[in-house]
């Protein structure tokens, strides 16, 4: 096989393809990362809003930071509301085409767009990754989102399929400057939510669930002029290790269950995935025995949540409008309790989601 061996092949760009690059760089792993769109960050498919905990794995820079809220508002389909706050930042409102450039730029790994990874066999000694022309490593990253081919040639399936989409409209200057946003469950609608977030400039208008539609988004928030974007959000992870094989973020379905969020989750396991391979170099083995504390690993930072957001997420989809209400009801009475959560449900010693915590800036 002609053409340079690479410790570790990316395939796709996003946050968690990007970040990983930059980890796998910082271990001194020969990297390079292969994305099939022209430009990174487009086209967006993804919310913008990510928690407070984005600070302790990646500086925050003006150049993708568009606002930030300190809670929500969650509306019950009675019309009963639940406001949740915190003192400080709860969450940060991004420009993910420009927070995914700028983790493109941290990066020294080569990084390959217009390319799309279209297969990959496994050898015994290396796999071969097929892109356009062949390239030949030690391990290949799948990191290419919920519709992964990496994920689909290994045979898996996430347990659920959602569609998010989003529109992005001029809205109102109350709107605009919020610091809260706002969401609402009714079945009515969809069997996920709805929210809207403020961000700064514009308002963010959006819907998750498995019959989420345009048309729908349109009816409820009165829409008329705006810009859309979306895709599908993978619920319920799948194996996520295999021989030379590593799946991380969408790919692996390492998405919050509650809201369809996955930046942090991604962010989270690309570093542990980068350390699975640094380990895999030292000892020569890219086994799936020797991959496997990959797994381990994400899953005690994250996992036991997102097992317990399954488990909701089963019984929400069971749920009543009135039952619905009557939960309201319920979680009005530990208000206290949840406005120590944070989005990613991590909280005291889980939001020191990397050992070396970057200065702000």
């Amino acid at each position: 096989m002609k053409g340079r061996f690479h410790d570790v092949v990316i395939a796709g760009a996003g946050p968690a393809g990007l970040h990983a690059a930059r980890c796998c760089e910082k271990a001194g792993l020969d990297t390079v990362v292969i994305e099939e769109h022209k430009d990174i960050g487009r086209p967006c498919h993804c919310s913008g809003l990510i928690s407070a905990n984005l600070r302790n794995i990646v500086p925050l820079k003006r150049a993708f930071v568009e606002h930030k809220v300190r809670g929500a508002v969650m509306h019950s389909p009675g019309g009963k509301e639940l406001k949740l706050e915190k003192k400080g930042t709860a969450a940060y409102v991004i420009d993910r085409t420009a927070f995914d450039s700028y983790l493109a730029d941290r990066t020294g790994a080569e990084i390959l767009t217009g390319n799309r990874v279209s297969g990959f066999r496994q050898r015994d000694d290396r796999i071969e990754v097929s892109a356009g022309r062949e390239y030949g490593c030690s391990l290949l990253m799948g990191c290419d989102g919920s519709g992964s081919l990496i994920r689909e040639k290994l045979g898996l399936k996430p347990k659920e399929m959602l569609f998010g989409i989003i529109a992005i409209a001029k809205g109102s200057k109350d709107d605009r400057s919020s610091e809260f946003v706002d969401m609402w469950f009714d079945k009515r609608w969809t069997d996920g939510f709805m929210w809207k977030i403020p961000r700064g400039d514009s308002v963010e208008y959006g819907m998750l669930g498995s019959n989420a539609k345009f048309s729908r988004l349109e009816g409820f928030f009165g829409l008329d002029r705006y810009e859309k974007a979306g895709g599908t959000v993978p619920l319920g992870p799948v194996k996520s290790y295999h021989e030379r094989v590593l799946l991380v973020g969408d790919a692996a379905a390492q998405v919050k269950p509650w809201s369809g969020g996955g930046v942090i989750y991604s962010l989270t396991a690309a570093g542990i995935a980068a350390e699975a391979a640094a380990e895999a170099k030292k000892s020569m083995d890219f086994s799936e025995r020797a991959l496997r504390g990959y797994e381990m690993g994400w899953k005690a930072r994250f996992g036991k949540q997102i097992t317990a957001g399954m488990a909701g997420r089963s019984v929400f989809k069971r749920m009543s409008n009135s039952q619905l209400d009557l939960a309201f009801s319920g979680m009005a009475r530990v208000r206290k309790l949840m406005n120590k959560l944070d989005m990613d449900f991590l909280t005291g010693k889980g939001t020191e989601i990397t050992r070396n915590r970057p200065a702000q800036t």
